[in-house]
């Protein structure tokens, strides 16, 4: 007897691949995994009005915020504004291209591309005129894009080039920076209602290849000795969350290439974790600003920086910035390197302990962008000629690298192989914890 692949109701846990059968949930509850309590489902109250209502707010928002100037600065009589795209011309104009496309792709193609897919999966869950390959494809952009909206870093960013520029020149605050203040929170809004799982049940339940059946090596009492679907044979999608017979090597439900744990997974992490050392030492060695003042060119390295904020009396921002921008992308080069030696020679450390800092090191790697967008919108808004211009330095690429390289060895590491080298941590419980 042939069985179809997606079994539905079914599901294992992205992080430590522990198999769960979701039961009913209603508006509000959450289904965590009993193990690792990674979060496997969420579902929000009148979750599809609020996405379509905070999304198409947050468009408006972002409309008013490139319609209006964005910030003002004015020294020694000489006055300038600049809207949100000025910030991206003015570094093609100076022939930073690939810093450009980085702020450009950060602060306008991909949230709006990112609301715009959600709001239309929203409306088509109700229209089934469109697609299911539509909505596929829309749905695996969305997921693609949501680790790299990085709105909220760049608005922190902006926050602290103002405090640089205080002691300098007189600040003033545009009618988009209020409105781009609004479209970060909706935006954020948006995100925290967007669950992938939701999402993809949402499809499977209108799509007509939507495949349920009861999985025959899933009864309850297998589920009942909380075992993992690489011990039944079963793979779970890391994209989509359904879960498959071991054979399969495409996802029923979202089409995608599916492997029990991620291929070359170790290998990968550590080739982007000595990647990033490598351009880890250029980033710190040489400027990541120059400042022309009255003829004069003062470049500035990321540790200069912080000892010149610190020196005006910045306190806070001075520790934000060496924090992200030195402290957070060595302990994630850290973390990452000994969670790697950890698949290899595990300790007795809890595989909780290791699962949580994993969780720590994804979460704030994308902080580390800030003194980028700080040296972006300086160099946007302090074009004065010889009198005053902030241009970027050298290091600037060399640290964007290492933040993007740091992102992808966190996103490449499969957290699920810290289990496998302790299989015997698996809980004997059957229930599931529900919020």
């Amino acid at each position: 007897m042939s069985y179809p692949l997606f079994y539905d109701s079914v599901t294992a846990c992205d992080e430590c691949d522990l198999l769960h059968r979701i039961p009913p949930l209603k508006s509000g509850e959450r289904f965590k995994c009993i193990r690792c309590g990674h979060v496997l489902i969420s579902v929000h109250e009148h979750v599809k009005g609020r996405i379509f209502g905070t999304g198409c707010s947050s468009l408006l928002m972002l409309a008013f915020a490139l319609a209006f100037p964005f910030l003002g600065f004015s020294s020694s009589g000489a006055e300038r504004s600049i809207t949100l795209f000025n910030i991206v011309t003015v570094l093609i104009n100076q022939d930073y291209l690939i810093l450009s496309a980085i702020i450009s792709l950060a602060l306008f193609v991909f949230p709006t591309a990112y609301l715009l897919a959600v709001i239309f999966l929203v409306w088509s869950f109700d229209n089934h005129h469109v697609s299911m390959a539509i909505k596929r494809y829309f749905t695996r952009w969305v997921i693609v894009i949501q680790p790299w909206l990085m709105v909220d870093v760049f608005l922190v960013g902006t926050l602290v080039a103002l405090v640089k520029m205080d002691s300098l020149a007189d600040i003033e605050l545009g009618l988009s920076f209020w409105a781009f203040c609004a479209y970060v929170l909706l935006l954020l809004k948006t995100i925290s209602l967007v669950d992938r799982r939701w999402f993809w049940n949402q499809l499977a339940g209108h799509g007509p290849d939507h495949l349920i059946v009861k999985p025959p090596v899933l009864e309850k009492s297998a589920l009942a000795k909380s075992i993992t679907a690489k011990q039944q044979e079963l793979i779970g999608c890391h994209f989509c969350g359904a879960t498959l017979l071991g054979t399969a090597f495409h996802c029923s439900r979202c089409g995608h290439s599916i492997h029990s744990r991620r291929p070359h997974s170790l290998t990968g992490t550590i080739a982007f974790l000595i990647a990033s050392v490598i351009m880890f030492i250029p980033a710190n060695f040489f400027p990541i600003m120059q400042t022309t003042f009255l003829g004069g060119n003062e470049p500035s390295t990321i540790m200069g920086g912080v000892l010149l904020l610190w020196s005006l009396g910045s306190y806070p921002v001075a520790l934000v910035i060496f924090l992200a921008s030195v402290v957070i992308p060595l302990v994630k080069m850290l973390s990452l390197s000994w969670l790697c030696w950890q698949c290899y020679y595990p300790t007795e450390r809890e595989t909780m302990q290791k699962i949580r800092l994993y969780r720590i090191t994804e979460l704030v790697g994308r902080w580390s962008m800030i003194d980028i967008f700080v040296v972006a919108v300086l160099t946007g808004l302090v074009q004065m000629g010889e009198l005053m211009s902030i241009l970027p330095g050298p290091a600037v690429l060399s640290f964007t690298s290492v933040i993007i390289l740091t992102m992808l060895a966190a996103m490449v590491f499969d957290p699920r192989l810290l289990w496998d080298k302790n299989e015997g941590s698996v809980m004997p419980s059957s229930q599931e914890k529900k919020e």
